[in-house]
C-alpha cells in the first residue's frame, strides 16, 4: 500500500483506477480504515481515480495520542490533499468524517468540486452521553464487544461468513487508544448547522434505510441545512455501510453522480459569500 509524508502526518493510502480518470477522495469513518472501500474499488469502473487514505489513529497511518477533533482531521485531510496535488475532485466520506468533510469544505471551498455524504453524522453534530463514552473506551480491551458493535453498522452482511469482515475487526483493534472516545467527544462540541448555508457545492446524500446508527431524521435535517443538495437518496437492503453491504448500488449512484452536469451550481456557488 503506498505511503505519502505531510507536515502533520504519515498516510497510508489505497487507491484505484485511472490516475488520468475522475478524483475521487474517499475518508472512512470510526474504527475503520481504507480497506472498507475495497468492495467498491471493485465495482467502480476505471474512470474513477480514487484515493482512499488512512486517517489519524487508524490503519497503517500515524496514530499519535493528540488531535483528534474534527477541526484537527480536517486539516488533516487539507495536508493529503496538498501532498497529493489534488484539485477539483469530488469529496466522499462515510460516518463520522462526514463532519470531517463537510469541515473541510467550509474552510476550503476551493479543493472540492462537489461531494458525497454515505449515512454520514448530521450536520449538528451528535451528542454522546457519558455512559456512551465509558462502553466506547471498553471497546479498547473487549474485543468481542467491538466486533458485535461493528456487526451493528453493517446489518445485512453475514459477518460470520464474510470473508473481509475479520480484516476490518482486525483495523479497529489497532486503531490508536486516544481515537476510540476522542472522536465521539469532539462530535458533542462539533456544530455546523448555522454555517450550512455556505455548503453550496453540489453534494450527494445517501443513506441506508436499515441505518441504526443514524436517523433518516438527522439526515433530513443535513438536507435542510445544505443549499447543494438536491434530495436524500435511499438505499434499499443495506444499513449504515453501503460500501460493505450493498457496493453495486452505491456504485452505480456515485458514477452518476459523478457525471452529472452541475452548471445549474453556477449562480448559487459565485454568490455563496455575498
Amino acid at each position: 500500500m503506498p505511503t505519502i509524508h505531510t507536515e502533520r502526518l504519515h498516510f497510508h493510502y489505497r487507491s484505484h483506477g485511472n490516475a488520468k480518470g475522475l478524483p475521487l477522495l474517499l475518508l472512512h469513518g470510526s474504527y475503520a480504515s481504507s480497506r472498507w472501500w475495497e468492495p467498491l474499488f471493485e465495482v467502480l469502473p476505471e474512470d474513477v481515480y480514487c484515493l482512499a487514505p488512512d486517517l489519524r489513529g487508524c490503519g497503517e497511518s500515524d496514530k499519535p495520542d493528540h488531535d483528534y477533533t474534527i477541526e484537527e482531521q480536517s486539516e488533516d485531510i487539507v495536508a493529503f490533499v496538498r501532498a497529493m496535488r489534488l484539485r477539483d475532485f469530488c469529496l466522499a466520506a462515510h460516518s463520522s468524517s462526514g463532519a470531517i468533510a463537510m469541515e473541510f469544505v467550509l474552510n476550503y471551498p476551493d479543493l472540492a468540486s462537489s461531494m458525497i455524504l454515505i449515512d454520514s453524522v448530521p450536520i449538528e453534530g451528535v451528542f454522546t452521553p457519558i455512559d456512551g463514552l465509558m462502553l466506547l473506551e471498553q471497546l479498547k480491551s473487549d474485543s468481542q464487544l467491538l466486533a458485535r458493535a461493528l456487526s451493528t453498522l453493517m446489518p445485512t452482511l453475514d459477518t460470520a461468513t464474510d470473508t473481509l469482515f475479520p480484516l476490518l475487526l482486525a483495523d479497529a483493534q489497532k486503531m490508536a487508544p486516544s481515537a476510540f472516545t476522542a472522536i465521539a467527544e469532539s462530535l458533542n462540541r462539533w456544530n455546523r448547522f448555522a454555517d450550512g448555508k455556505r455548503l453550496t457545492l453540489p453534494t450527494l446524500l445517501l443513506w441506508g434505510e436499515q441505518d441504526e446508527i443514524v436517523s433518516r431524521e438527522a439526515t433530513t435535517r443535513t438536507l435542510i441545512a445544505l443549499p447543494g443538495a438536491g434530495n436524500l437518496e435511499v438505499l434499499q437492503n443495506c444499513g449504515h455501510s453501503p460500501m460493505l453491504e450493498t457496493p453495486l448500488p452505491l456504485a452505480e449512484r456515485i458514477v452518476e453522480f459523478l457525471t452529472d452536469d452541475y452548471a445549474q451550481f453556477n449562480a448559487i456557488r459565485n454568490t455563496a459569500y455575498e
